[in-house]
């Protein structure tokens, strides 16, 4: 079940990229803070019925808890901020570059805290796809922020989680709990200076706006069980669903430029990611990742 909910979540995480350039009247600043609060939202009604309130209150007596789970929602923010940035100012395929970088780091933070290892051809395939990956960015005509941010801030975001004690809608509510405040404050904000978009292009795009806490709670539900049942060298593998699709709908939906540097990287990416898997699949064994 762990494999399953990982690629329902890349393959609902590519699909959303349309979603997110619906979007593309608000500014990522009002989005990120929408996100933060609708998705609180909806999250205290899933752990209200799903009888998971008593374990959500009790996690806010324990600092270390409060501590971990406040880093892992700063960089949750971070990385939804650069994400839906590059969508919305037509750099999506720089967005899915970020995701190409990030199972590589991913898999580097497996091989240092989980001590995770690769044999000689899967580290071929690495090396394979780390090639075109860093020619595509050096095509860019400037340094890659968007894309580096997305693969620091998700990879990192990874291993925090798997240290989380809470369970799955527990973690979640604390990370948009902590977040809320900073939402609340900055809409309140920018309201007072009338620099917000809600309320002014009629009630469609207002629920549209709203709509932002069950589109993110959705994935990240699916992420949150799959990153503790399975090895973080397999979702490095299955990360790379997602930025395949949103190159996809980039080229052939929304006209980006995919010349032949970039089809001459994507090519070593997806022979590295070919072979990788081949033999993550049918060679090594499975790493359990199962929440203790």
């Amino acid at each position: 079940m762990g494999k399953l909910a990982a690629i329902g979540c890349y393959v609902y995480w590519g699909l959303v990229v349309f979603y997110w350039t619906w979007l593309d009247k608000v500014e990522s600043q009002e989005i990120l803070m929408h996100r933060v609060v609708w998705t609180l939202v909806a999250m205290v009604v899933v752990i209200y019925f799903r009888g998971n309130l008593s374990e959500y209150l009790k996690a806010f007596r324990d600092w270390y808890v409060i501590k971990w789970h406040f880093v892992a929602a700063s960089l949750l923010a971070l990385n939804w901020y650069l994400f839906v940035y590059g969508v919305t100012n037509g750099r999506i395929t720089d967005a899915s570059l970020g995701y190409f970088l990030c199972p590589f780091a991913t898999i580097f933070w497996g091989r240092v805290f989980e001590k995770e290892t690769l044999n000689y051809l899967q580290l071929f395939a690495i090396i394979l796809a780390a090639v075109g990956v860093g020619r595509l960015a050096f095509n860019l005509n400037d340094f890659p922020y968007i894309a580096t941010g997305i693969a620091l801030t998700w990879s990192s975001y990874s291993v925090v989680k798997k240290r989380s004690k809470l369970g799955i809608f527990s973690s979640l509510g604390m990370e948009m709990t902590l977040l809320a405040p900073f939402a609340l404050i900055s809409l309140f904000w920018f309201g007072r200076k009338g620099e917000l978009v809600w309320g002014t292009h009629g009630t469609g795009y207002d629920w549209l706006i709203v709509s932002t806490g069950v589109a993110t709670l959705i994935p990240l539900l699916l992420y949150s069980y799959a990153v503790r049942r399975v090895s973080l060298i397999t979702m490095g593998l299955l990360q790379y669903i997602m930025p395949t699709m949103a190159l996809v709908i980039a080229v052939f939906v929304f006209g980006e430029p995919f010349g032949g540097v970039r089809l001459f990287a994507f090519s070593c990416i997806w022979i590295g990611l070919a072979t990788y898997g081949y033999d993550s699949l049918h060679k090594a064994p499975e790493q359990s990742c199962d929440s203790p």
